[in-house]
């Protein structure tokens, strides 16, 4: 009787643990720039994961093809928005800029802003220099 107890409380706590060791590790701040075939236009931007995390941004959001097990990858990883120019959706300008994608970081920020939560709109607000 006393192994089954700590069977099954062994068992609740991994069960619980699980997930947590499962999560994938995200640093908390970086600066976001173009593949290495392409120059930046702009200054870098200052992004935090931290901050996205607290307003409750899901990580599919931004990472459209995670499919929630491994390692993501950055948008300027070839095959995903490795493209220069700005209107083809594979685009690394259009990944940050389209402002009808709900999944672009401009997009994302018109809409937060359109219902009265603060967030940055315009170019210098995450160019800054």
């Amino acid at each position: 009787m006393h192994r089954c107890i700590i069977a099954i409380t062994a068992l609740c706590i991994l069960t619980l643990a699980l997930p947590a060791l499962a999560a994938t590790a995200t640093p908390k701040d970086m600066l976001l720039g173009p593949p290495a075939s392409m120059k930046a236009s702009k200054d870098l931007v200052r992004f935090s994961h931290e901050r996205h995390e607290a307003a409750k941004v899901e990580c599919v959001t931004c990472h459209h093809t995670w499919d929630g097990t491994g390692s993501i990858q950055s948008c300027a990883v070839s095959g995903c928005h490795d493209q220069p120019g700005k209107k083809d959706a594979t685009a690394f300008y259009s990944a940050f800029h389209a402002k009808s994608a709900t999944n672009s970081c401009l997009g994302c920020h018109k809409a937060e802003a359109k219902n009265g939560r603060p967030a940055p709109v315009s170019c210098k607000d995450c160019h800054a220099k």
